[in-house]
């Protein structure tokens, strides 16, 4: 069965490589409504051919600008985040040279940043307010890198300035919606981290049992003019806590002041 599934998500690919990927350039070219749901369909697709089934629950933000934060476990998330609503997403640069997968990622509008130089994250705070500002919904993973799903790592405070950003581009918007978002998977198989290669990784996934993907977003912070970007992050980091946590998936010890006291000692200011 893995193989079959195999060969169907290479003919998936190639579908979405040689029509919907045409279709997506001119549809963003042309700020057609349709670019926004093509991603969709591309999500759901792979999510439902490697047999993870999404659920997403927890209230909607407010009109206006908004940016999603997310604990990161697994390559999985960006399938399971993108077929649930339009999102564009900020991604390290590497991402960028990936074989078919820069493509897509080019695609759904990504912002690239290179995590190897600071000089490079003004520059992808102002591409993220710049989505926002169109419409778009942006998403960032504070932690930077994946982990077990099990515990939160530390919570980087640089890239919440795209929210700063904006309001600086926007003087008729007063505040951004900061929502936290908490990612869990029913099986410790999905988590993605270390030095672990991609194709070894979707091969178990492939060959193991389905997995489900728990999506909770969380009541929406306003990011003000007076927000600092710091105090943004340690309240994030602990609402994702604290979700993970009412979903049985926090580990032992794991307490509200652990991401916080992270999250303030791996940032400096811009």
């Amino acid at each position: 069965m893995a193989y079959l599934r195999v060969t169907m998500i290479g003919l998936a690919l190639i579908f979405f490589l040689l029509v919907a990927a045409p279709l997506q350039w001119v549809a963003l070219r042309r700020g057609w409504p349709l670019r926004l749901w093509i991603p969709i369909l591309f999500g759901r697709t792979l999510a439902s051919l490697l047999q993870i089934k999404v659920i997403a629950e927890g209230r909607s933000a407010p009109g206006g600008p908004r940016l999603l934060a997310a604990n990161h476990v697994s390559w999985i998330d960006i399938l399971a985040l993108c077929s649930v609503e339009p999102i564009c997403f900020l991604a390290k640069k590497e991402v960028g040279s990936w074989p078919v997968i820069s493509a897509f990622a080019q695609l759904q509008e990504t912002v690239f940043v290179d995590r190897k130089k600071r000089k490079t994250i003004p520059g992808a705070n102002s591409a993220m307010a710049q989505r926002m500002l169109a419409g778009r919904c942006a998403l960032l993973f504070p932690e930077g890198t994946t982990g077990d799903g099990l515990t939160l790592r530390k919570f980087h405070s640089s890239h919440f300035a795209a929210a700063r950003d904006l309001l600086a581009k926007a003087y008729d918007v007063e505040t951004v919606s900061v929502q936290p978002v908490a990612i869990r998977y029913s099986s410790p198989s999905a988590a993605w981290y270390g030095d672990a290669t991609l194709l070894p990784h979707l091969w178990s996934v492939l060959k193991g049992d389905p997995i489900r993907c728990d999506l909770v977003f969380g009541a929406p912070l306003a990011y003000g003019r007076d927000t600092n970007r710091k105090s943004m992050a340690r309240h994030v980091a602990s609402s994702i806590a604290e979700m993970l946590a009412a979903m049985g998936a926090a580990a032992e010890g794991v307490c509200h002041a652990e991401p916080e006291r992270d999250a303030l000692a791996a940032t400096t200011a811009l």
